[in-house]
């Protein structure tokens, strides 16, 4: 379990990250879509985390 919850979290900063930068060299920063990428990338980096879970136990499974 621990696996997946590290995953999850590289997954939030790797992208958190990406979109500050993107931020960044765009120069304007609304609150609206600072907000609305922060939850796009929770949502996101859970599927993420749902697939690995679900592919690993496909491979148990064969």
């Amino acid at each position: 379990m621990g696996r997946y919850i590290s995953i999850f979290l590289l997954t939030i900063l790797a992208t958190l990250g990406l979109f500050m930068m993107l931020l960044m060299i765009i120069g304007d920063t609304f609150e609206l879509e600072l907000i609305t990428g922060i939850v796009l990338v929770a949502l996101g980096s859970f599927i993420i985390t749902q697939l690995f879970y679900i592919i690993e136990l496909l491979n148990k499974k064969s």
